[in-house]
């Protein structure tokens, strides 16, 4: 029984070894943490190797298989290459140097200008009250107030409010106020005379509470990672903002026109 299983053995080992043909060669690759697979055999085994291989495989004679039989070299974000096993000459030493991939991605860059209570290309407004300016980014706007007068002023944030690109009206919050707290009554904001502040504002309702990070964050202003971006040429935005000075308020609307969107490409 030995006897011939034995004879099998050889017998199989006889027939795979005529019907293969055996190669070596090396492989270098240029970045060297890419991964070398090499699918050979008549049972088309795959192994891996890493740079400097030095590979044994054996290439099926059938044409079948033998286009199965592979040298693919792969790592992320670069062009994988493949060749077929019966290509490489015996011996031949390969070195290969991978393509990276450039993924672009793209985002939308918008331009505004203040169109109320004055014009202005830098959004930017001053009274005998108060200088006031505004810079907009991707979660908030970012607010440089000035009290130009003698006295104290208050800005009432609990009466403040943003309409947005749709008509939309939303409570406003600035950085001060505790993410947790944005539900509850808004302090007014005391502005010494002569001092400036600087705060980010947002709508509350842009503050969510993320379980899996236990955390809170703020959602942008503008969808600006896709093309209803383009959308937002032309609309216009509104901050209202009332300033008590001298018991007197005065009810500030800050009309912000959005007079261009620009999709510019993001290398990744």
């Amino acid at each position: 029984m030995k006897k011939h299983a034995l004879v099998a053995l050889v017998a199989l080992l006889t027939f795979a070894c005529s019907s293969t043909v055996t190669k070596n060669f090396k492989v270098f690759v240029d970045p060297p943490d890419s991964v070398i697979s090499v699918v050979s055999g008549l049972d088309l085994k795959e192994l891996k190797y890493h740079s400097p291989a030095a590979i044994t495989a054996n290439v099926p004679k059938d044409p079948a298989l033998a286009r199965k039989a592979v040298l693919e070299v792969r790592r992320d974000n670069y062009t994988p290459l493949i060749m077929a096993l019966h290509d490489i000459p015996e011996g031949k030493i390969l070195n290969i140097k991978l393509e990276e991939v450039i993924q672009y991605q793209f985002r939308y860059r918008l331009t505004y200008r203040l169109i109320a209570p004055v014009a202005s290309d830098s959004l930017q407004h001053k009274d005998t009250s108060i200088a006031i300016s505004f810079m907009i980014v991707n979660q908030s706007f970012q607010m440089s107030l000035e009290n130009l007068t003698s006295n104290d002023i208050k800005i009432i944030w609990d009466r403040s409010q943003y309409t947005d690109e749709n008509m939309q009206s939303h409570r406003l919050m600035h950085s001060g106020i505790r993410f947790q707290d944005r539900n509850n009554p808004i302090p007014e904001q005391i502005v010494r005379p002569h001092v400036s502040i600087q705060e980010a504002v947002f709508p509350i309702n842009h503050v969510v509470f993320i379980p899996q990070k236990k955390s809170y964050d703020i959602e942008p202003l503008f969808p600006l990672d896709n093309d209803r971006a383009a959308e937002l040429k032309g609309r216009t935005i509104n901050l209202f903002i009332p300033i008590e000075n001298n018991r007197a308020i005065t009810p500030y609307n800050f009309k912000i026109e959005i007079i261009d969107a620009v999709k510019e490409p993001i290398k990744g």
